[in-house]
């Protein structure tokens, strides 16, 4: 139906705007961190993918092949070619964004420190992105696609049956289930990195609450804050691509697609870039850019002092208990301080 076709170049559109925005904000950012020169790696990906892939869309496919249909092969491979950077390089760029958040909250990285090995994170995932266009070009393994030019594991003209007749996608398996893998990897990665991000957090926070009075509701907040963006943002990307991974398992099982599994995937697939303008907003209070979210922690963490001077104020303790709570107190900062400087990172 057409509108399989058309929903995408809404939903395309939606985060085209939303992802330039994002870049917007990451160019206007006056120091700028690790995090948002990926934030704009990221969109600049995104805008690239809801223009080419999304809005133009079946534009581009040879005449006759789908709804609205306008191009040939030239434009179809033109656009597959795009389409199979993007496949592989928005997944390892959200791969070097949770490798990023591993580096600041698990190992205590500096600026300086992941400044050595920043440059690998935008680059690797481009290059393989490239690299895997150019192999799939050269073999002919662009064909048409629901609403855009692909690598699919088919062949085009679908009846054909020989090198002869076939003028794309001949021996496709043998490119397809290697490159499908190798996309699979960078979800795979992020979803394992951000479980890693939160055990890590929630195993200093756990350290704090030993060494600080009244402070478990405090490092509950803090460990949320930061477990909740990392995986908010790895939960964005398995969005964007659960429906697509269903099209391809039903396909391969040799059953028909449903036009309610069609429907899913134009909804939800192009979107990824109004998914992280939602979660970048996000960091502050609601989703007010005002508060940031080192300085919502400095607020937070005055509490636990307060409460400490009234402690002291209107308890009478032993000497003895006094050299312990002091004992606890300075390794409460020292772990408070080691916690603070990772979320002020990350953030």
């Amino acid at each position: 139906p057409a509108y399989v076709v058309i929903i995408p170049k809404i939903t395309g559109a939606i985060s085209l705007i939303c992802s330039a925005y994002l870049a917007k904000l990451m160019i206007s950012e006056e120091k700028k961190k690790p995090y948002h020169r990926l934030l704009l790696n990221i969109s600049i990906a995104d805008v690239l993918s809801s223009s080419v892939v999304h809005i133009i869309g079946s534009w581009m496919m040879p005449a006759g092949t789908a709804p609205l249909s306008r191009g040939n092969l030239d434009t179809c491979d033109a656009q597959g070619f795009v389409v199979q950077i993007i496949l592989i390089t928005i997944p390892y760029l959200n791969a070097s964004l949770s490798t990023y958040y591993n580096l600041i909250i698990r190992y205590n990285w500096s600026d300086s420190q992941i400044a050595k090995v920043e440059k690998n994170l935008h680059i690797i995932p481009w290059l393989l992105g490239v690299l895997f266009s150019i192999i799939v070009l050269v073999a002919k393994q662009i064909v048409p696609g629901t609403w855009g030019c692909w690598f699919g594991n088919t062949q085009y003209p679908p009846d054909c049956d020989s090198v002869e007749t076939c003028v794309r996608g001949w021996n496709s398996s043998y490119y397809f289930w290697p490159i499908f893998v190798i996309i699979l990897l960078g979800p795979l990665y992020v979803a394992g990195s951000m479980y890693l991000v939160y055990s890590s957090t929630r195993k200093m926070e756990r350290r704090m609450t030993r060494y600080s009075v009244n402070a478990s509701q405090n490092s509950s907040q803090r460990s949320r804050k930061v477990m909740e963006q990392s995986l908010l943002f790895s939960a964005a990307l398995l969005i964007t691509l659960a429906f697509p991974l269903v099209e391809i398992v039903i396909a391969e099982l040799g059953k028909p697609i449903p036009i309610w599994i069609h429907v899913l995937f134009a909804l939800t697939n192009p979107l990824q870039g109004f998914y992280n303008l939602l979660i970048h907003l996000r960091r502050g209070n609601g989703f007010s850019l005002a508060c940031k979210v080192p300085r919502c922690f400095n607020r937070e963490s005055a509490e636990p002092k307060k409460s400490l001077q009234q402690t002291s104020a209107t308890t009478a303790v032993p000497n003895s208990a006094i050299v312990n709570t002091n004992k606890d107190t300075t390794t409460s900062k020292h772990i408070s301080s080691s916690v603070s400087f990772a979320l002020e990172e990350a953030a």
